[in-house]
């Protein structure tokens, strides 16, 4: 592509403004652009086609209108990255935005609050906690078959209104670690539109509680809950999902899963690591600053 592009501005050097392959000339150096792989490959795209069509307004009138085949299908194609980007750049705007939201804040803050006293009442015999739930209003059913299953998120259910999604398919991405299995698994979890909710895991084999905490239901992990229940709760009245069928977990293949995922926005790969705990990880200086101020990361962090 570069061989290319140096002729076409060797033509161009020395043609005249009004020879008629000057704009064919300037879009197929765009062409050209589009078809590389580089940060400036858009930005100089962009350029080669604007100058393409500040050389038409030089035609000779002999030579008007002027229409080269090429000319729509690079614009289409610039149009089409450009929109992709501004979608992208939105995306993550909001991605950010999400992790300043109060109603996002409090549930997490409350869970480690909650798991706070948990972790003092392992460290301090004498300190007894007693586990206790209410019954499921509902039942959950798992499905006979997995054909024809919907998928469903957080946004596509009542947060006021007790109910089994039958025939339907949550997927979701846990992003905050259990410390206790009694009387029930408690996790944070993100659905593929990284709307936030709590989930209760009930039904499990008792005997196989530590196992799951540590090895299954660990951060980054992606689940598919079958017939998903929203439970209003009984104490507080805030949505959870509450899994009483333990046979409607279905977990992802370990390659689908966020490794090493930061604590606080969910990206993959986050290089720096709590000095304290040494479990928490995080991609940014800001997300840890974030989840220590905003999420009260102190709650959970113990020095190992």
């Amino acid at each position: 592509m570069d061989e290319a592009i140096e002729a076409y501005r060797a033509f161009l050097a020395v043609a005249p403004k009004d020879h008629r392959k000057v704009p064919d000339s300037y879009y197929a150096m765009a062409m050209c652009y589009l078809m590389s792989v580089n940060d400036q490959s858009l930005e100089n795209a962009t350029k080669m086609y604007r100058m393409g069509e500040e050389a038409e307004k030089l035609q000779l009138p002999c030579f008007l209108p002027y229409d080269p085949s090429i000319k729509t299908p690079i614009k289409l194609q610039i149009d089409f990255i450009c929109s992709i980007e501004i979608k992208l750049s939105t995306l993550g705007i909001d991605n950010k935005a999400r992790l300043k939201d109060s109603a996002r804040i409090e549930v997490i803050v409350e869970q480690r609050q909650w798991q706070n006293q948990l972790l003092k009442a392992k460290n301090k015999p004498g300190l007894i906690s007693i586990p206790f739930t209410y019954q499921a209003r509902v039942s959950q059913r798992i499905a006979k078959s997995l054909a024809g299953l919907k998928s469903i998120t957080f946004r596509d259910m009542d947060p006021v209104k007790d109910h089994v999604y039958e025939q339907y398919v949550l997927s979701v991405t846990i992003i905050g670690e259990a410390y206790s299995w009694a009387p029930s698994i408690q996790l944070m979890i993100e659905d593929e539109r990284l709307d936030y909710k709590k989930l209760c895991i009930y039904g499990f084999p008792k005997d196989q509680g530590e196992y799951l905490i540590k090895k299954v239901f660990r951060i980054g992990s992606k689940m598919n809950i079958i017939n998903p229940y929203l439970r209003i709760g009984a104490s507080d009245g805030k949505p959870v999902i509450r899994i009483d069928e333990f046979s409607s977990i279905m977990m992802q293949s370990e390659s689908e899963y966020v490794v090493n995922m930061c604590r606080c926005c969910g990206a993959a790969s986050a290089p720096y690591i709590c000095s304290n705990c040494k479990q928490a990880r995080y991609c940014t200086n800001e997300c840890q600053t974030m989840d220590w101020q905003l999420y009260k990361h102190k709650l959970i962090c113990i020095k190992e």
